[in-house]
Parts: structure tokens; sequence; C-alpha cells
């Protein structure tokens, strides 16, 4: 069993419940096409921009421990894989997770993004923070050659969130790259 950290974005009001009550998948979908029902989705760079979408001020990164013998690929990275980048509720129904589960270490590889059954999430802490300002320096186009150049700069984004450090003093992709 290899335990990994990887993180969820969220609203503060979200992760205020999720502390209470557990990760409970299904409840609300950020998207127009709806995820995988009865998985919660992780992200190693992404997590900043996925609270962002919550659509309020007050955000919340919840680093999270999970063993990679409980992960699966997601939606997003498995589209890709059979060359669909933009897809529809029905074309994503028509996967199984399940059936391609040992993508996972590929997804997380090649997204920064993985899915988990939520009974097997482990929640280590949570970062509430003002999130106005955070399109200034998070605003990704979510691919695998987004996250080929830029995963390193989101994944330290996360971590310096995480931190409590703000995120208007995380270096600028000219400065993070020196």
């Amino acid at each position: 069993m290899t335990k990994i950290i990887l993180y969820h974005g969220t609203s503060m009001k979200n992760a205020k419940r999720i502390e209470k009550e557990g990760f409970v998948p299904d409840k609300r979908y950020n998207w127009k096409v709806k995820s995988k029902k009865g998985f919660v989705y992780l992200s190693s760079a992404y997590a900043p921009f996925y609270a962002l979408n919550h659509g309020t001020k007050m955000l919340a990164l919840i680093k999270v421990e999970v063993d990679t013998n409980d992960l699966y690929p997601e939606d997003d990275f498995i589209m890709f894989a059979i060359k669909k980048p933009s897809y529809t509720q029905e074309e994503l129904d028509g996967i199984s997770l399940e059936n391609n589960k040992n993508l996972w270490c590929k997804s997380l590889q090649f997204m920064g993004n993985v899915a988990v059954r939520p009974e097997k999430i482990k929640i280590i802490g949570i970062r509430i923070f003002n999130g106005e300002k955070l399109i200034f320096k998070c605003d990704p186009v979510i691919s695998p050659t987004n996250f080929l150049i830029m995963g390193d700069y989101y994944k330290k984004l996360s971590e310096w969130i995480f931190e409590g450090k703000d995120f208007m003093d995380f270096p600028n992709l000219m400065e993070f790259s020196r």
C-alpha cells in the first residue's frame, strides 16, 4: 500500500460540511457535464482552480491522503485519451472508471487529477482562504499539455496556499521558472 497526498478544491461552506460529514459525492455539480457518480475528484495541481469555480470568494483546499490502490482515472483524462477533449454527458456516461482503473497512474502523471471513492479518503487538513484575486495566479486550461508545461507551477501554488501563505505573494511564472 502506497499513500499519497492530494488536494480537493471547494468553497468554504462545502469544506465545513465535508469536515463534519466527510466527502459526500453527487450533491452538486460545477460543470455542464456531470462527473461520474460515486466519486470524489482530487488533484496534485488544480485544486485552487476547482475551488475558484464555486462562484464565491471564500474558498478552501482540503489536503487528503489516499492509498494508490483506491485511485481511478479522472473523467477528462479518459476522454482525452480516446481523443475526445470535448464531450457530451452521453459520451461520458458510456465510459466506466472501474473498467479503466489501471489508468489512474497515467491520469495523475499526465493530467494531475484522479478519482476516488469518498470512504477511501483521509482528510489531513483544511485551509480556508479568500480567493477573490486567485484568478490572477490560477486560470489553467486543464489538459495534458497544460499539465506538462505548468504542472509544477500549479502543484507549488496548491502547497503555497495550503501552508497559509498569501497566493498574491506566489512567484509569477517568469520568477517561478528561474
